[in-house]
């Protein structure tokens, strides 16, 4: 058992998580840590080759504004999604800006994450945030697109294309929640590797 923050536990086993919610912990979070060895073989012909996967900025800013992002974002994560995240507009100052400038998990590594804007009209629609996380190093805070079928194949060349530039580094890690698993399949498709399964509980206070 690992202690996360106050209150908070992780738990690599089924039996150990089931013994604490008997007990009156809440589960948060059940889900795979995976990891992508590095370096991958050159993938030619990305979508950013055509301008459409646009890094973000020395600040860690993102390179269209972020409210312009947000729909796309909102769409990715409905209420049905098993990672849905509730706040609509306030999702930017109370998650997206905090991974991005470092609050949350680590620095941004800010030419490997990305967003994609369509040539076509200038629609975001879609997006990855890679950290340089203390201990783990590059680290997948989140990769999302719009669900039109049109932008299928989104995550995997976002991931390539981040891969592509983290020379510097021998794998890249990521956790997908349980039940999300045309997330897991995209991600084993890709070549990550599933290491651990954990279940991140509330203690009762």
């Amino acid at each position: 058992m690992s202690e996360e923050a106050p209150g908070i536990v992780s738990v690599h086993s089924r039996e150990e998580a089931e013994a604490l919610i008997r007990e009156g912990a809440v589960l948060e979070r059940h889900a795979h840590q995976m990891r992508l060895p590095l370096p991958l073989a050159p993938t030619p012909g990305l979508p950013d080759d055509a301008g459409e996967f646009l890094p973000f900025d020395a600040d860690a800013n993102p390179p269209v504004p972020w409210g312009d992002v947000l729909p796309a974002f909102l769409a990715a994560y409905p209420p049905e999604h098993p990672d849905h995240l509730p706040g609509g507009e306030a999702l930017v100052d109370s998650y997206l800006v905090p991974y991005t400038k470092g609050a949350k998990l680590g620095p941004l590594i800010c030419d490997a994450s990305a967003i994609a804007v369509a040539v076509r009209d200038g629609y975001p629609y879609g997006g990855v945030i890679i950290v340089d996380r203390p201990g783990e190093g590059p680290w997948v805070c989140d990769i999302w697109r719009d669900p039109d079928p049109r932008y299928s194949g989104t995550g995997s060349a976002l991931l390539r294309r981040a891969a592509s530039r983290l020379i510097d580094h021998d794998s890249l890690g990521l956790v997908v929640t349980v039940g999300n698993d045309a997330a897991l399949r995209s991600y084993e498709r890709a070549g990550f590797v599933r290491e651990t399964t954990a279940w991140r509980l509330r203690l009762p206070a």
